[in-house]
């Protein structure tokens, strides 16, 4: 802390304008608090800021081919599969060679006979996109009106390449132009908005693209689902009763735009983020996984039912370019809508991968995405094999709680116990332990910028650096938790200078809180990772990195959402280059190459009254290369159940306990843990943990299939064809062992 001293001789020549300066450099130099500049911190951890790859268009005359009997030409062509347009309406289908299947960007003829929807809505099912766009002048800028490939004044021009095909949407009265690419890949199609191919030039501003909204829409006739990134996965069967939907699914990948107070009217909702963005179909023996390659970040997925927009069911991708928003003239007058300026200008792309047979179903999906994920290094290698389960204890040092204007710390589990409570597992028999240490900071969450020195009453730096070393001595690696993204009131950081801004421009606070700038995230982090190493911490657990991003609308220059999802996935990699282990909650995909254990995975549907099943989707994507575990055992809501959807589902076990009594912690920032005494949960684990242990192997292997036997009774099939088969009546589960196991 910086003091001011009088000193006569030389303040009485100051003037006052100096005097002004000099008393606000040092305000600033007390605000700052002396901390490491953010762009020093990118280069010391070597993350560079993310760099935009912008697609070209294509070059070459305007293709103007001869339609064939049913009004299609062949656009482009592989061993597998066959793109055709047609001329007159720009409509795209494509032919997969190997089953003969012919999907389709809009309805056929004999679809379109039987639709009840007319006017616009008609014009869209016949259209690849759907275009919304708003004026950018004038009273009625958050009016929104629609476009599509069947407007009366659009001029269409087509470009066939040996990249494929794009074609170009002009609109003259608008002053917009869309461009949309189509390639072909192996494994199926790529769809591109190019940001290149996107003009606006007149008093009309782009605010959202749904790109080939009915490519594969189904008639409520046919055999099969849609398939929605809902928690784990969520299914929505053709042949159910919609009668009493009316809305439909569409939902942001990684959650509604936090800084966006628009958004929190409509966020009350009990819902579960989308973490991975994935949508599909499934029609019959045919199927394909979407998957959203460029700008997923700034995209919805939307599912319709039949009786909303058409008579069909569909899937597809909503492209963001625009935020509508809220601000105020004043602090008295009503908050005003308005449409954000400045366009989100990145290329969109969704790729799909058809499927076919035993492969056309939500397993099949997941296999595809799993694929996509290694081919692009996005997805941590394979897990080696284990003698036994691993069990993840969470354990809370304390934290600080607040009373007449006094802060003190509450202590729970010292280090000291906390390896008490760790040999007593080891003697219980549980052989293959990793512990996650919480509340270690000076006054825990208190001052979420000054960490060091550790909290003392845990037995400071010492007991931590004992506590950590017998750890490692028995084979025990120790996490330290931390939160790096959310910083509290009484932080000695400046939220002006270090917290992100919303569209409107002002800092976003939520109930006094702000969160950091992803550069400042990683500068506090790398100051951390230092000290931490020094003291022999294995890793961090970081919490909202795996679960949050945001655009941060800062006037020196808006970071976008990519941009947050760059360094965050960044400071991953070096805490594991540094330290050895990075974890995380929820697990958002962007952190599957980076992290070495999910907490919280999500189990369970949102509860739409579109989705009709859960599925796990995204556990057949990870297990075998990600492990994860659902809610803490003992923190269940049902315990049972939820016991028996973690063994369904592939989970490895968790706990969150205290050396103390949980109701020390009451009127602390950790009030929300309640029933984690240990002594009171030691032979509760020991049983539980024999149960897992069973599986132990399976923790290295692939999950190959996923079926419901019955109402109650579900099935989950493993690499060596071992099924572990999970009945919710009875509240048991069995192993039938596989050839290869």
């Amino acid at each position: 802390m910086f003091k001011l001293v009088r000193h006569p001789p030389v303040w009485i020549k100051l003037s006052g304008a100096i005097l002004l300066i000099v008393i606000a450099l040092l305000l600033i130099i007390l605000s700052q608090g002396g901390e490491m500049p953010m762009q020093t911190a990118l280069e010391k951890t070597g993350i560079a800021k993310p760099q935009a790859v912008r697609a070209p268009l294509y070059e070459g005359q305007e293709w103007k081919p001869a339609a064939g009997p049913d009004g299609y030409a062949l656009a482009a062509e592989n061993a597998s599969y066959a793109l055709y347009a047609e001329p007159a309406s720009s409509r795209i289908a494509v032919l997969d060679k190997r089953t003969g299947f012919r999907w389709t960007s809009n309805p056929s003829k004999e679809q379109l006979e039987r639709e009840k929807v007319k006017g616009g809505l008609l014009a869209n099912l016949q259209s690849p996109f759907v275009l919304t766009y708003v004026r950018t002048e004038g009273k009625d800028q958050t009016i929104r009106e629609v476009v599509n490939a069947l407007d009366p004044k659009v001029k269409t021009t087509m470009v066939k390449s040996d990249q494929g095909l794009q074609v170009a949407y002009q609109f003259p009265e608008k002053g917009i132009t869309l461009t949309i690419q189509y390639e072909l890949t192996d494994k199926g199609l790529k769809a591109r908005l190019p940001g290149e191919g996107m003009k606006e030039e007149g008093e009309f501003a782009v605010f959202s693209v749904d790109l080939l909204p009915y490519f594969g829409a189904a008639s409520p006739e046919e055999n099969g689902y849609l398939f929605v990134p809902d928690g784990p996965g969520g299914l929505i069967y053709f042949d159910r009763d919609r009668a009493n939907v009316s809305k439909g699914y569409i939902h942001q990948v990684y959650g509604l735009e936090i800084t966006n107070v628009a958004n929190w009217s409509r966020s009350g909702e009990r819902r579960e983020n989308i973490a991975y963005p994935v949508f599909g179909v499934k029609r019959g023996d045919h199927a394909f996984m979407a998957v959203l390659s460029a700008g997923g970040d700034s995209a919805s997925i939307a599912a319709m039912p039949p009786g909303l927009k058409s008579s069909l069911y569909n899937v597809y991708s909503n492209q963001i370019y625009r935020e509508e928003y809220l601000y105020r003239t004043s602090r008295l007058a009503a908050p005003l809508k308005a449409v954000q300026k400045q366009r989100l200008d990145t290329d969109r792309e969704v790729e799909f991968r058809f499927l076919s047979g035993k492969d056309a179903g939500y397993v099949g999906m997941a296999n595809a995405y799993r694929d996509y994920l290694t081919e692009h290094g996005k997805l941590a290698e394979p897990l080696a094999s284990v003698d036994h389960m691993p069990l993840r204890l969470k354990i809370m040092g304390g934290n600080y709680a607040q009373a007449f204007s006094q802060i003190r710390y509450i202590t729970a589990t010292t280090f000291s116990q906390a390896g008490d409570i760790v040999d007593d597992l080891k003697r219980r028999g549980i052989a293959n332990l990793s512990v996650i240490y919480y509340g270690w900071q000076q006054k825990g969450d208190y001052d979420k910028y000054r960490r060091f020195p550790i909290e003392s009453s845990l037995g400071g730096e010492q007991a931590a650096r004992e506590f950590i070393s017998k750890m490692k001595a028995g084979g025990v690696p120790v996490l330290f938790e931390e939160d790096f993204v959310w910083l509290d009131p009484y932080s000695s950081l400046s939220g002006k200078t270090n917290g992100i801004r919303g569209i409107e421009g002002t800092v976003f606070v939520d109930e006094d809180w702000y969160i950091s700038k992803p550069a400042r995230t990683v500068a506090m982090a790398y100051e951390t990772i230092d000290k931490l190493k020094d003291i022999g911490v294995s890793g961090i657990h970081f919490n909202w990195i795996g679960e949050l991003v945001f655009h941060d609308y800062d006037v020196h220059g808006i970071s976008t959402r990519a941009d947050t999802i760059g360094m965050y996935n960044g400071l991953l990699g070096y805490t594991r280059r540094t330290l050895g282990q990075a974890s995380v909650y929820q697990g958002n995909d962007y952190t599957l190459n980076q992290t070495d254990y999910i907490a919280n995975l999500s189990y369970e549907s949102s509860y739409d009254f579109m989705v009709d099943e859960t599925v796990p989707f995204y556990p057949i994507v990870l297990h075998g290369r990600v492990p994860y575990s659902f809610d803490d055992s003992n923190l269940r809501n049902d315990v049972q159940e939820e016991f028996l959807k973690a063994i369904e589902y592939g989970a490895v076990p968790s706990y969150f306990l205290t050396h103390d009594d949980s109701r020390k912690l009451r009127y602390s920032a950790s009030g929300y843990l309640y029933s984690t005494r240990y002594d009171k949960w030691a032979d509760r684990i020991q049983e539980e943990y024999e149960a897992f242990d069973a599986l132990a192997g399976l923790y290295a292997q692939q999950i190959v299939n996923h079926e419901r036997l019955s109402a109650d009774r579900f099935a989950t099939t493993y690499e060596d064809g071992t099924r572990v088969i999970v009945d919710y009546g009875r509240k048991t589960f069995e192993v039938e062992k596989g050839a290869g196991a």
